[in-house]
C-alpha cells in the first residue's frame, strides 16, 4: 500500500514512534519542516518534507574516543 500525499500529524509521530506532542511541539518551533493547508490551521507532511524529516533522524556517528581525537586534532 502507498503512502497517503499527504501526513497528519498522528501519522506522522506513528511513523516516527514519536508522540503527538513531540512533533506538535517541533512543528511549533518550527524544528521540522511542515506545510500548511488554505486556512492556516491545518497540518499536514508532504513527501518532501517527510524526506527532510528522515534526514533529521538518520544515525549521527558518536564523536568520542580515538576518532574524536583525530577530527578535532
Amino acid at each position: 500500500m502507498s503512502e497517503p500525499a499527504f501526513l497528519s500529524i498522528p501519522q506522522l509521530a506513528a511513523r516516527y514512534g514519536v508522540s503527538v506532542d513531540w512533533v506538535k511541539v517541533r512543528v511549533k518551533q518550527r524544528e521540522i519542516p511542515f506545510t500548511r493547508a488554505p486556512g492556516g490551521r491545518l497540518v499536514r507532511f508532504t513527501a518532501e518534507d517527510v524526506t527532510q524529516i528522515d534526514s533529521l533522524f538518520l544515525p549521527q556517528p558518536a564523536l568520542n574516543g580515538p576518532l574524536a581525537k583525530r577530527i578535532a586534532a
